[in-house]
């Protein structure tokens, strides 16, 4: 059985490409940090704007793109190889979010 590379389905070409607009966003990221001096320990859209904008779409694209990999391989029979690995770093940083929160809700250790 043969596996292509590149996907076939419209669910599967917006996994990809929600998956390069991650990409682009964390290193936008990257670079307002640098340029802003980030002296912020946790960015957010209100204590930063623009810096917690893009970090938080960077999780959303990252997270939306693991979703449409999964209806894709799901609902219409993807097979790309490329759909199956972009899944893995969107639950990634699902579970990442959700450890965020969850050590929010703890705080921290006395």
């Amino acid at each position: 059985m043969k596996f292509p590379i590149l996907p076939k389905t419209s669910k599967g070409k917006w996994t990809v490409v929600l998956f390069v607009a991650a990409l682009v966003l964390g290193v936008a990221g990257n670079r307002i940090s640098d340029a802003i001096g980030n002296t912020i320990e946790y960015p957010n859209p209100i204590n930063s704007p623009l810096l917690g904008s893009v970090i938080y779409l960077t999780f959303a694209a990252a997270i939306l793109a693991s979703v449409m990999g999964i209806l894709a391989v799901r609902k219409e029979h993807e097979r790309s190889l490329l759909v199956y690995l972009l899944i893995l770093p969107g639950l990634f940083f699902a579970f990442v979010i959700v450890g965020f929160l969850i050590a929010n809700l703890i705080g921290p250790p006395d």
